[in-house]
């Protein structure tokens, strides 16, 4: 399950939260992220080969925008510690170039990644 990434994702300090872009409703709080995926907690679970339209706003502004639009693909889901939540495990499986450059701008900023 999470062993499979491509990159390691390193826990984000910051408190944010993943959005719905459809109607900008909280989903749950970001765990990490990359430009290949993320992780959040829910308060609910969803189904696997679920596509969500997500708005991920950023902590830091980069190239002028302040948050990344992506469609993310859930892949795994798993109750968390704490039982009112789920750990919900997105890939960006056609994350543009722009989105992914902003992640990885605004990760190596906050010295997220080496």
């Amino acid at each position: 399950m999470h062993n499979n990434r491509s990159q390691q994702r390193p826990n984000s300090p910051h408190r944010i939260n993943v959005l719905s872009a459809v109607d900008d409703a909280v989903l749950g709080r970001l765990v990490n992220i990359t430009s290949g995926g993320l992780m959040f907690l829910a308060p609910k679970t969803y189904e696997r080969g679920t596509i969500l339209s997500l708005r991920i706003p950023l902590p830091t502004m980069a190239n002028g925008k302040t948050a990344v639009e992506a469609d993310g693909l859930v892949i795994w889901t798993q109750p968390d510690d704490n039982p009112r939540f789920q750990r919900i495990g997105i890939q960006f499986p056609s994350l543009g170039a722009e989105e992914g450059y902003l992640i990885e701008t605004v990760l190596q900023r906050l010295h997220l990644v080496g």
